[in-house]
């Protein structure tokens, strides 16, 4: 009994310094909540936007997306280390910035994965190999089999430097011994272009951005590197089944949020977007973009986002990949 109060008694010192935080957190969220894209607008904060309105209504405030581009997403993803941990700054990032910059650029001024608290993994979408329909290539086999034959001679358009598109196209060159030199550009629309026009024959794109090219033939799709055929391109393969990949890759986007962020306010908005997530008119949306809802727990989006980064440590790595 003495050593019961002993142990409240020893508390209660604390309490008046939690009080505060617990009363914050019940009554979260009492005003707007910021999220944060750190990209321009018409990218992939589509996902956000296509989620935003419904996490609204649950939320009963609502949910502005803020569009924050800049160094491949470090400046956004900077604002959002530097906001209140309050549950009022959300961060709505890609691989790219938010697991993959980490292994590729030389001074990076933070490591997300742990500077940052993962709310949920909320979106995934395939990539997707397409080239130029006028050319003869009707698998990814018998590109393969064009670019070995002819060391050199073939390029690839890179939509971006640093890219899950740049490290996936270089880590299949060396297991394959590809000669195939990149072609960079700043953006995937200006690739896209030129794939599209015959300049540079052969892309790496997402299924998301590139669906429509390839649903109005100006581009010829060969394979996804999905686990899974997308439902999108039925007739289209996976690199798996072709036995080309060991993996599957595919680009996500997370919600993320500042660290100590009470655990209460990250549960509660995982549950909504989990729910979101299951909704039919947004998983058909998602479809109809080439994407698929992903969901999950706090924790296991963590273990997500570290294996993630270590795969495409190693990729980087092994390829010699660094950006300035």
């Amino acid at each position: 009994m003495h050593i019961l109060r002993r142990r409240v008694l020893s508390l209660l010192p604390a309490l008046p310094a939690a009080l505060p935080a617990l009363a914050q957190t019940r009554s979260w969220p009492s005003r707007p909540i910021r999220c944060i894209v750190p990209s321009a607008t018409g990218g992939y904060d589509v996902y956000a936007r296509l989620m935003a309105p419904r996490l609204s209504e649950l939320l009963g405030q609502p949910v502005v997306i803020d569009n924050r581009p800049g160094a491949n997403g470090n400046i956004g993803m900077q604002e959002v280390q530097r906001s209140a941990a309050d549950g009022y700054t959300l961060l709505f990032g890609h691989i790219g910035a938010i697991t993959i910059n980490t292994t590729i650029y030389r001074n990076m001024p933070l490591d997300p994965v742990e500077d940052l608290a993962p709310v949920a993994v909320a979106v995934t979408s395939p990539l997707v190999w397409v080239v130029n329909p006028g050319l003869p290539f009707r698998t990814m086999p018998e590109l393969v089999a064009k670019v070995r034959a002819e060391p050199g001679e073939w390029r690839y358009a890179l939509p971006s430097s640093g890219s899950i598109n740049h490290l996936v196209v270089e880590d299949f060159k060396r297991r394959h011994r590809l000669d195939l030199p990149a072609v960079p550009y700043r953006g995937t629309p200006q690739a896209q272009t030129d794939v599209i026009a015959g300049q540079v024959p052969v892309m790496l794109d997402s299924l998301g951005a590139g669906y429509g090219h390839i649903a109005g033939g100006r581009v010829r799709a060969l394979a996804v590197t999905a686990r899974e055929r997308s439902p999108r391109l039925p007739d289209v393969p996976t690199m798996l089944e072709l036995g080309l990949d060991a993996r599957e890759y595919v680009a996500w986007y997370a919600f993320m949020a500042p660290k100590g962020t009470p655990p209460e306010v990250i549960g509660r908005f995982n549950l909504l977007v989990n729910q979101v997530l299951e909704e039919p008119a947004l998983v058909a949306r998602l479809r109809e973009l080439g994407a698929s809802p992903r969901g999950g727990t706090p924790a296991e989006a963590l273990a997500f986002l570290r294996s993630e980064q270590r795969d495409y440590g190693a990729i980087a790595r092994e390829g010699k990949i660094e950006v300035e």
